[in-house]
Order: C-alpha cells, then structure tokens, then sequence
C-alpha cells in the first residue's frame, strides 16, 4: 500500500508539467508541497510559484521565514501586500470566508497574468474537522487542496517534513492574528501588531505553541499545559513583555492551549 507521501507524488505528478501556483504561508503544510512541486516540476518541466499573502493578519516576520524557505528550494516567491483590514475590521463571524475570497482572488488573478493553470493551497484534512468558513471561499475559486484531498493530516504532514530534515516540521501552526480577539471586536494594525509582537517575544523564551487571546485590556496566554509550569518561573519577564505590549492586566489559561478557543461559543 502507497504511502501518504508516495500518493501525494502521484497526484502532483500530471500537475507538475504545467505552470502551477501555491499559496504560500511557510507552515508546514504548504511547505510540504513545495518541496514536492519543485522537485517534480525540476523533473516533469513545469515551473511552481510561491505566493506570500502579506498582510495586517499575518504573524511578525512570517514573510522573511517564507522568503528563506522558497530560496533554500530555488523556487520564485511573489510577496503579495494586501490590505485586508478594510473588509474585516469588525471581525465578523465569517471574516475567514471574507478573507480568504479576497486574497485567493487575488493570488488568482496574479497567477493568471503568469500563466499558472493552477493553484494549490496547504489545507490538510485535520482543517475540515473545525470551523473554517474560509474554506468555502477556497472551493468557490476552485484552489485544489491536495492534503485534504488525499485526507493527510498534520502529524504525517511533519512526519514526511522530518523524514526530509527540514526544519519546518516541528515549526507550531501561526493561524492569523485576528483569531486572538473576539468575533465583533474592532480590529486595527496596532492591535495586530502588539499581539504580534508578545507572542515573538514569549517565543522567545523558549515556549512552543503561544496564544495571546485579547479580552478588552486583558491578555489570555493559552500554552501547552505541559509549560504552564515553566510559565510561572518565567512569570516576571512575561508580565513585562505583556504591560509593555499595552495590556493592563495579565492572566494564564489553565486549560492550555486550544486551537480555535475561541470559536467555542459559536452555535
């Protein structure tokens, strides 16, 4: 029986004599495809462009990580600067939805004009299971979504990466900015960018997964449980880190990190 990766091989392979696009976050999903695009393409004759969505969303340096990525694969990357706030500044239920239709749009429209027949996006298949209304965008533009295609998930996503040795396997998913505030709150680039920046920073200190979760002028810091510990050592630096980054008040969730915590109230 073919392996996750072998399927992904065969699947790619017809695509990879044609001129092709991948929206390109530099997460492991998306990177796992253009490894695998760029070497079938060098094989088959086709070429693959990354492109890069840079917007307010978009987690502090993420363009410079996808840049060096692309480089160490000798694939050609388009930086897109898109200014997205406009239509989700209110941070409404389907933002996702919103989002995504405008910045697929427009990464079709730029593959187009370079001839690309096709592009294809990083979802993977653990994506279906929560709520993503911006994969619905994705289908209506008709992205080809190879992993949630092939049902491959994360874990064998960052097993393939590591089978590779490429550092981007055990790189933590960096959803967009806007998932840190409640739906209905108002969002702007300086709000963006302080949860930006304390989350780096944090990082910084040696944590994994980091959430700073807004709630008015409360920060909510979601880690793994098996850090919160580790969190209370480093208590001091991360309260700096947090009142430097305009918060009045800080606190550590006890649950630990969830992904899409707060998509919980949502009927």
């Amino acid at each position: 029986m073919p392996s996750a990766e072998e399927k992904l091989i065969a699947y790619l392979t017809p695509y990879a004599k044609e001129h092709t696009a991948l929206a390109f976050s530099g997460g492991a999903d998306s990177t796992l495809l253009l490894m695998l695009l760029s070497k079938l393409c060098q094989k088959e004759g086709g070429t693959v462009t990354a492109f890069y969505a840079k917007t307010a969303l978009n987690p502090r340096l993420e363009d410079k990580e996808a840049y060096k990525i692309c480089s160490d694969f000798n694939v050609k990357i388009e930086i897109v600067d898109i200014d997205i706030l406009d239509k989700i500044k209110d941070n409404p239920i389907n933002r996702c939805y919103l989002c995504k239709k405008s910045i697929f749009s427009i990464i079709k429209e730029r593959a187009h004009i370079l001839n690309c027949s096709i592009v294809f996006d990083g979802t993977n298949s653990d994506d279906l299971k929560e709520y993503r209304p911006g994969l619905k965008a994705i289908a209506e533009l008709g992205i080809i979504s190879p992993l949630a295609h092939l049902q491959i998930n994360k874990e064998t996503i960052r097993a393939i990466l590591k089978s590779h040795n490429i550092p981007t396997a055990a790189k933590p998913s960096s959803p967009c900015l806007a998932t840190r505030f409640p739906y209905g709150t108002l969002l702007t680039k300086d709000k963006l960018n302080a949860v930006g920046i304390a989350e780096s920073k944090i990082k910084a200190l040696g944590f994994y997964n980091v959430r700073v979760r807004v709630h008015d002028n409360v920060a909510r810091i979601e880690l793994d449980t098996d850090e919160l510990i580790k969190a209370l050592d480093k208590k001091a630096a991360i309260i700096d880190i947090i009142k430097k980054s305009g918060f009045d008040y800080v606190t550590l969730d006890l649950e630990g990190f969830k992904s899409g915590s707060m998509d919980k109230k949502l009927p």
